[in-house]
């Protein structure tokens, strides 16, 4: 005996001396002392004997493992643990069962309650994987249509790897500083018990953060046996039904995994995991600063035919309104000048008529009186009407130059803009700067001068 077994038997002996079992109170007492490897789980590997019993309508099955010493452990499995394994068990499969030891009391019967069976052999793992490909194919997992697209501009992202693995690290680095929020699941990545981490990772992810834009499920390359998790039907079908895109980054160029067919988008590495999320807001970067060269070139070009066409519209309307000024001013003293030769040649009348008047006497001093009168009131109504007229066109003046100024890009200066020119060009962008450039800034109230240094 051991020297575990001794201290473990001392330990018992108390509770043992004279102590009488029922059968049943028996059994459960060694299932009780079986318990902690129900909750730990076992796994066992060996072989599958010849004797083999399926029960389909009630949904159990019945193996033994034997392995090369001639030890040979019966086992009971539910049909659906049959049934992921992805191939029938047949004898001399080599398999691995994970579940826990127990005393079945109906039966009186030692027994492993088997909770997941796997393949062992390389070519067995092949022959399972290309059978279950086969199956999840036609009935639909795999169909192009049916995969979400990720979000073209992601931020929020769900990650499911082995916490501090060069996994996890290599795609954090590839990211890059894009502003990405990284929410880790860690989860075991190695074998068929990461099976369990895996879908457990997916379903928190969906249920309690379903704003996540994608899931990356990735890890660094391995042996079949080591990749066995990626193949099998529990994570097929859970990735299938995750309402969040899956992004699968599993390290390995050549051979496929059944993950990497289900999921929305697969690349080869952790790396090339960062990089496919990065990529877009590089492509985005890179186009803005693509569209603000674009845009300060047409700007340039379109302040320069703005000024061109202010220019040209300035000197059109001010030659318009002074010949519109000066053709008003001229008509104003040729009606002036025609009237002041109309009353003149009036009065020579009057005056021609002098001596008839002094024969009319009294009648035609008044008559002439009241003319002349008349004549004067006309005079000073015309002077009234040029007055008007000239204030009306300096008015009309005034509006048009306001209106101009108001058009003026120079009006900006003293709002605090400014306009930098080289050698006499307006500059768009520091890239059309290099080191010892003299430049020119024009201000509201002048142009200041200044030469380019180097930034250190």
């Amino acid at each position: 005996m051991d020297a575990y077994s001794k201290k473990f038997a001392k330990k018992l002996k108390p509770f043992l001396d004279d102590r009488v079992f029922t059968v049943s109170e028996f059994i459960d007492f060694v299932n009780g002392l079986l318990k902690p490897l129900k909750i730990c789980e076992v796994v066992v590997k060996g072989e599958i004997g010849e004797d083999i019993y399926i029960n389909d309508k009630k949904g159990w099955a019945i193996l033994n493992l034997i392995d090369e010493d001639g030890a040979r452990l019966g086992c009971f499995a539910a049909s659906y643990v049959i049934d992921r394994m992805g191939v029938d068990p047949e004898p001399g499969l080599e398999v691995k069962v994970s579940g826990y030891p127990e005393v079945r009391k109906n039966k009186g019967r030692f027994s492993f309650q088997v909770n997941r069976i796997s393949l062992v052999g390389e070519g067995d793992l092949k022959k399972q994987f290309e059978i279950l490909k086969k199956r999840l194919k036609e009935e639909g997992y795999f169909d192009p249509e049916k995969k979400q697209k990720i979000s073209r501009f992601p931020e929020y992202i769900g990650l499911i790897t082995s916490k501090g693995s060069d996994a996890e690290k290599d795609f954090i680095t590839h990211l890059k500083n894009y502003g990405f929020r990284v929410l880790s699941y860690p989860s075991r990545v190695e074998g068929e018990t990461a099976i369990d981490d895996i879908v457990a990772g997916i379903e928190t992810f969906n249920k309690n953060f379903p704003e996540l834009e994608a899931i990356v499920i990735t890890r660094g390359g391995g042996s079949w046996e080591s990749l066995q998790a990626f193949n099998s039907q529990e994570v097929v079908k859970k990735v299938f039904s995750s309402k969040i895109p899956i992004i699968s980054g599993i390290g390995h160029e050549n051979d496929l995994t059944l993950l990497d067919l289900v999921a929305d988008e697969r690349v080869s590495t952790p790396t090339d995991a960062g990089k496919f999320l990065s990529e877009t807001w590089q492509e985005g970067e890179k186009l803005i600063l693509e569209s603000e060269k674009s845009l300060s070139v047409a700007t340039g070009r379109l302040i320069r035919q703005v000024e061109k066409r202010f220019t040209e519209h300035a000197h059109f309307f001010r030659r318009k309104i002074e010949r519109n000024f000066r053709m008003k001013e001229k008509g104003l003293e040729h009606l002036f000048s025609s009237l002041t030769d109309k009353i003149k040649n009036r009065i020579n009348e009057f005056y021609s008529l002098e001596g008839e008047v002094k024969l009319h006497g009294y009648k035609i001093r008044n008559e002439l009186k009241n003319n002349s009168e008349k004549v004067e009131q006309l005079n000073k109504n015309l002077k009234t009407s040029k007055i008007r007229w000239e204030k009306a066109i300096k008015n009309k003046l005034s509006e048009e130059e306001k209106k101009l100024n108001l058009s003026n890009p120079e009006l900006k200066l003293t709002q605090g803009y400014s306009i930098t020119k080289k050698k006499g060009e307006i500059l768009k962008s520091v890239s059309d700067l290099s080191e010892g450039d003299l430049i020119e800034t024009k201000l509201a109230d002048g142009v200041a001068e200044s030469r380019v240094e180097k930034d250190d």
